[in-house]
């Protein structure tokens, strides 16, 4: 299956709120089902973080999915880490991964610090093989953590 021309990849915003709790709470598995107004605390503060992006995916005006990024400093290497901490889309390998991971690398190149992009599996919620991030460009660093091969800069 492929994404259709309809797919809008942007940057989340407080307006979103309500769809993106809605998925999150229909995500099977996810631990954050068992408590809903903590969950929607925790979002909203990730939506007012400088130090996050929270990109949606959107086709016809349905959430499809959703990649939470962060930034740490690495001062010594005189530059930034982006971590994607959450990716999930309601039907993998549709393409929409590889637009979230395009959006996220041009944040980087805009930055222009950014050193390295971290991606945090989670086979517990999205059991996919490490071949299926392979093809979108990422290594394994160490357990459950890949790094991006292409280049930031």
């Amino acid at each position: 299956m492929t994404i259709d021309a309809t797919l809008e990849i942007r940057r989340a915003n407080k307006r979103d709120l309500e769809d993106w709790l809605q998925l999150c709470l229909a995500w099977q598995g996810a631990p954050a089902t068992a408590n809903p107004v903590l969950l929607r605390q925790l979002l909203k503060q990730t939506l007012s973080d400088d130090d996050s992006t929270v990109y949606l995916a959107f086709s016809d005006g349905s959430l499809l999915g959703f990649a939470h990024i962060t930034f740490q400093v690495r001062a010594v290497r005189l530059g930034w880490r982006c971590t994607i901490e959450e990716l999930h889309v309601e039907q993998p390998d549709t393409g929409i991964e590889q637009q979230f991971l395009n959006a996220i690398v041009h944040e980087c190149r805009e930055r222009g610090d950014v050193i390295a992009l971290y991606l945090l599996t989670q086979p517990d919620l999205e059991p996919r093989q490490f071949e299926f991030y392979a093809s979108l460009g990422f290594r394994e660093r160490g357990r459950e953590v890949l790094i991006w091969t292409g280049a930031l800069l």
